[in-house]
């Protein structure tokens, strides 16, 4: 599957098919966005369900290593020392409970008339530390879910010339040329919105899940999560991860350092659940590098 392919699949929503024309321009869209839906008109709590489990690791846990790069492998920085930045698609795992930590679980094509009013605290995206990092409520990680039509709140917290590109369901270009610039960017598209650098520093990526209804979680420490108060009915549920793994670099024709990386199409499992009134649906994953690979998972 090619990275266009997973970025349009991901949700099960339309990726868009554009060209960055510059700096802090929207590229031309295909089509315009559908108008927000009106959410949780038909909601009722006595008919929902919850949907839990817990996310684990079977056989050998990967080894990630750091980036080495200096801080900007852009002309102006490139004599500076080789520093190491952390993979931000490294896998969380346990090594004694084989837990997965930070694993996105969700529904699919859940009615958003029927759902559960929008709960997640808005999205904060700070440059800070040579990484992009998403504040959302309690958390500060490299994922954040976002309801269609919000806007997203975008900040620099560095002294340095920062630019943020955007690329999947939503498709634009942000400068930051000095500490404490601010950005707001609505998203109005659904689907998964991958956050990278467009100022040299390759290793840097975030993700944004954008939908209607809420029912998106990540797993804590002990791999457990909980998607609460769904409507009744089938869905898909989904775990996704993040690729560490690199598909592609390219490479700055003046220093011939890496200016821009390329990671694998994420892992998938999917799992059909039945959610009943007032009940708990109760599904588990089982994750491994064979699954990265390719392979087909096994039943649960």
């Amino acid at each position: 599957m090619d990275r266009r392919t997973w970025l349009r699949r991901t949700i099960g929503l339309p990726l868009l098919a554009a060209g960055l024309t510059g700096c802090d321009a929207d590229a031309p869209l295909t089509s315009p966005a559908a108008p927000p839906v009106e959410s949780s008109t038909q909601f009722d709590p006595n008919l929902a369900g919850d949907v839990a489990g817990r996310v684990t690791w079977t056989g050998e846990v990967p080894t990630v290593p750091p980036f080495q790069a200096p801080v900007s492998p852009l002309c102006e920085q490139v004599r500076g020392p080789r520093r190491d930045w952390p993979n931000p698609n490294a896998p969380l795992i346990d090594p004694q409970s084989r837990a997965v930590g930070g694993a996105v679980v969700f529904l699919r094509d859940v009615d958003p008339r029927q759902a559960r009013p929008w709960d997640h605290a808005p999205v904060q995206v700070d440059l800070r530390d040579y990484q992009i990092r998403i504040r959302q409520g309690a958390a500060d990680g490299f994922v954040g879910f976002v309801r269609r039509g919000d806007a997203v709140a975008l900040e620099s917290k560095q002294h340095v010339y920062q630019a943020i590109q955007a690329r999947g369901a939503d498709f634009f270009a942000l400068t930051f040329p000095d500490e404490g610039t601010k950005r707001d960017r609505v998203l109005d598209r659904g689907g998964l919105v991958e956050l990278s650098s467009n100022a040299g520093q390759f290793w840097m990526r975030a993700y944004l899940f954008v939908d209607d209804h809420p029912y998106f979680t990540r797993t804590d420490a002990a791999g457990r999560y909980v998607l609460p108060k769904a409507p009744p009915g089938r869905y898909d549920l989904v775990c996704w991860m993040p690729d560490w793994r690199e598909a592609s670099h390219e490479i700055d024709a003046d220093t011939r350092l890496v200016t821009r990386l390329t990671f694998r199409p994420p892992l998938q499992v999917v799992r059909r659940v039945h959610v009943q009134k007032m009940g708990t649906a109760t599904v588990d994953f089982t994750l491994s590098l064979d699954q990265f690979e390719g392979v087909t998972p096994s039943a649960p």
